[in-house]
């Protein structure tokens, strides 16, 4: 009788104990086969010079978490370069296994992205066709579900991406990743996230950008100093290899960004102007914006800025606060808004206090600040170690400010983005202007963007916020990280069947606290098989009878 007192939520840590404590003990021999294997994998298909590069960041920290990662069976993308490229890379860098492998993180991006209605007849390069089948995935309410079939698919591994069962329309010798056609681009979070180099809002992840010239053209990725296009493709396990003719270098500061797009009248202003420092004091525009913990930053291009030099800014030539507020009416403080994330229901509010709407339609997408002032961004998603910079064609010609809204929105978008704690497994905001030959390879994408509140400097109508989010369906992939007030996992395991058995259960439907269910969670998984879906049911049983005693 003493048991009936005792909810279900502190039973089944206690009954789960002994298959964590066997899993625990599990997790390095496994991450240790799957990297000797993905070594291997990655010989056969031609990359060499990569497999050799492994082995080098094996025992360092970053390296580590990079390697349990991959071994957890959710789904990545690598963009891997061939071997010309690698041979090429700074020996500043392979001779610093930490830093090595920081790079190395770059390439990685969470999610598959494989695009399975893409046909290219054209191959080129090394890589070969499909070596395995993808694993596990994972979703959160609010995105696109996949049915219990697909998740079936993914979870035990069959319907494989070679042709064997698989309805896929794609060239599955060559497969491509999904893309925006320029100028619309597509993101994807990628797995570094050194703290010397990436300062984003809520310590998140730096962003790998990139596009396609044509319905049927080839991948370029984006912010690169050499031109990077994708020319081949191929699965291994839970990873879409994504063959490039390059080395991808993580995105720098603002002044290694200017230089990069050729913003030299932009550069001359902002280091020119000052703008007040977070000690009070009032530093170089340029310097200041380079210190800021995520930023979206509006930047008229040379001819504009030109254009306003020589005409409309002599007025402010000797007043130092309008040319500081014109500055700040052309950023966004504490948020990083790609562009991808931006419709025509988007609002922001300047450093200024000053409002941002947008509008997107088929000629571009366009923003419009203080007084009315309208620009195109012709050039979006130029990436920064801290933010994000959109180069638009004119100067928004507005020195009014509010100051308490400024406030007020820069506090509710730094609050906003420590509170979130999940992270996406596709593409950053959608693929914008997607066509008929655009089809994710998976449907399933869990988005860390949540629609701030009212005062906050910037909304998404259509964004869902995780924290009231009650259910995560899928496979619960190992280490699944969950919003903190989820209170139900539902599991899908073989469709259509139900009989009562493990084997065979259609559905699991656990609830209890965060903590509990994120254990539960991380049992999950192809490389654990059905042992802990028996565990936890045999629990939900035990616990069941106890509490009837």
């Amino acid at each position: 009788m003493l048991f009936t007192a005792l909810p279900l939520s502190l039973l089944l840590p206690l009954l789960l104990s002994p298959v964590q404590a066997q899993d625990q003990n599990s997790t390095s021999s496994n991450s240790s086969a799957y990297v000797t294997d993905f070594i291997s994998a990655l010989e056969s298909a031609g990359y060499s010079e990569v497999a050799s590069t492994l082995p080098k960041i094996n025992g360092t920290t970053v390296g580590n978490q990079l390697f349990s990662q991959l071994s957890s069976g959710r789904n990545f993308t690598l963009f891997v370069p061939d071997n010309t490229a690698v041979q090429n890379v700074s020996s500043k860098i392979t001779s610093n296994p930490t830093l090595l492998a920081e790079h190395i993180s770059y390439h990685f991006i969470r999610g598959d992205f494989t695009n399975t209605s893409y046909i290219n007849t054209s191959s080129g390069g090394v890589g070969g066709g499909p070596l395995s089948t993808p694993t596990s995935s994972s979703t959160q309410t609010g995105s696109i579900t996949p049915n219990a079939t697909i998740l079936f698919d993914r979870l035990f591994g069959v319907g494989r991406r070679d042709g064997s069962g698989s309805s896929n329309s794609s060239s599955d010798s060559n497969p491509q990743p999904y893309s925006g056609i320029w100028p619309n681009v597509t993101l994807g979070r990628t797995l570094f996230n050194a703290p010397q180099f990436v300062i984003l809002p809520g310590n998140k992840n730096q962003v790998l950008a990139w596009t396609r010239s044509g319905e049927n053209g080839n991948v370029t990725i984006l912010n690169q100093a050499q031109n990077i296009t994708v020319v081949n493709g191929t699965t291994w396990r839970n990873l879409f290899i994504v063959g490039i003719n390059g080395t991808l270098i993580p995105p720098g500061n603002l002044t290694t960004a200017l230089t990069a797009v050729n913003a030299s009248a932009a550069r001359t202003l902002l280091s020119g102007i000052d703008l007040p420092a977070s000690n009070g004091a009032s530093a170089p525009a340029i310097k200041v914006l380079q210190a800021a913990r995520g930023i979206t930053l509006f930047l008229p291009d040379n001819e504009a800025v030109t254009s306003a030099i020589n005409g409309p800014l002599q007025r402010w030539q000797n007043n130092q606060a309008a040319q500081a507020a014109l500055l700040q009416n052309h950023f966004i403080n504490g948020t990083t808004l790609y562009s991808t994330e931006i419709d025509n229901s988007t609002v922001a509010t300047s450093a200024a206090g000053e409002p941002f709407t947008f509008t997107r339609n088929d000629t571009g997408l366009f923003v419009s600040g203080a007084n009315n002032f309208t620009a195109q961004i012709v050039r979006p998603d130029v990436l920064l170690q801290n933010g994000v910079a959109h180069i638009i064609d004119s100067v928004f010609f507005a020195v009014q400010s509010d100051p308490a809204a400024a406030s007020s929105a820069y506090a509710s978008a730094t609050s906003e983005a420590a509170a979130i704690s999940t992270t996406e497994t596709g593409p950053i905001g959608g693929i914008i202007g997607q066509t008929s030959s655009q089809t994710p390879g998976q449907s399933s994408s869990a988005s860390e963007s949540s629609s701030p509140s009212s005062g906050s400097s910037a909304s998404t109508a259509s964004q869902t916020s995780p924290s009231v989010s009650s259910t995560v369906t899928g496979t619960a992939a190992p280490g699944q990280t969950s919003p903190s007030t989820l209170s139900t996992v539902t599991v899908t395991a073989t469709p259509g069947q139900t009989s009562p058995t493990p084997s065979t259960l259609s559905t699991v439907t656990v609830t209890g606290s965060a903590a509990v269910l994120q254990q539960l969670a991380s049992r999950g998984g192809p490389s654990y098989g059905l042992s802990w879906l028996y565990s936890m049911f045999f629990s939900i049983l035990a616990g069941a009878c106890i509490l009837a005693v």
